[in-house]
């Protein structure tokens, strides 16, 4: 059984330098206007012609990856899948909007994609991780500290891509220090994991001195040990399927 995991976030927070943990078994397609910084396989996508494009590229580049490295990756990450939702929104509306014409072509797009997450890689035994862009609610112009999907049109109305995974985090800012919101649907965050707590501090990579100092007990968060520990819960309870 594969993850597949969400990883929510404001612009500029840092949810791709969340990515640093992992090891050359991830593959990054990279789709986030800016070229990709991390030492990881990947692909950076600089055109968007369709979906089908997209994930035949995917495929094309997950079949070299096979040939280098003797094997497929273990982990897909899509930076981002906002970005995605956007250049089909932008490909949509350079056709006329006959009878409801973009709305149905956006819909289709996104049902090929959530397809191919779904049986192409999650079923493959493949762990997808998505990086996406939410936005902070404000009342009267002051920010609640409540996330909201990105999104538009029927997509957005099941939930956008929150409502497409079981786990999902969400990086945000406080004060001088990061940290991952593992909990609360008003973050936009959820996990099947009982014993991780409500959030996690992330360590300041680039001057580790400047890091929150964490009380006793803690630790920093990791991408890469946050998926080992979905990957064993998963083991546990996978034995209890009938």
């Amino acid at each position: 059984m594969a993850i597949k995991l969400l990883i929510n976030g404001e612009a500029g927070v840092g949810k791709t330098s969340l990515l640093n943990s992992l090891d050359k078994t991830s593959f990054v397609v990279s789709r986030d206007a800016k070229k990709f910084g991390i030492k990881l396989p990947h692909v950076l996508i600089e055109e968007w012609i369709d979906m089908t494009t997209f994930i035949n590229t995917i495929v094309d580049k997950m079949d070299a990856y096979n040939d280098k490295f003797g094997e497929y990756p273990s982990n897909v990450i899509i930076d981002s899948v906002s970005q995605v939702f956007m250049d089909v929104i932008d490909k949509a509306s350079q056709t006329p909007n006959v009878y409801g014409s973009q709305g149905a072509e956006v819909t289709k797009e996104m049902a090929i994609l959530t397809k191919f997450i779904h049986e192409d890689l999650e079923l493959n035994d493949i762990n997808v991780i998505l990086l996406n862009h939410v936005i902070e609610e404000k009342d009267e112009g002051k920010p609640t500290g409540s996330y909201v999907s990105f999104g538009a049109g029927k997509f957005l109305t099941k939930g956008g891509f929150y409502s497409t995974t079981n786990e999902s985090i969400t990086i945000v800012t406080s004060g001088e220090h990061r940290k991952v919101i593992t909990r609360g649907k008003d973050k936009q965050a959820r996990t099947t994991l009982t014993d991780v707590p409500e959030f996690m501090w992330v360590e300041n990579l680039v001057d580790p001195n400047k890091s929150k100092k964490l009380k006793e007990g803690e630790v920093y968060f990791t991408l890469k040990e946050y998926l080992e520990a979905l990957l064993d819960d998963q083991h546990d309870t996978e034995e209890w399927s009938l």
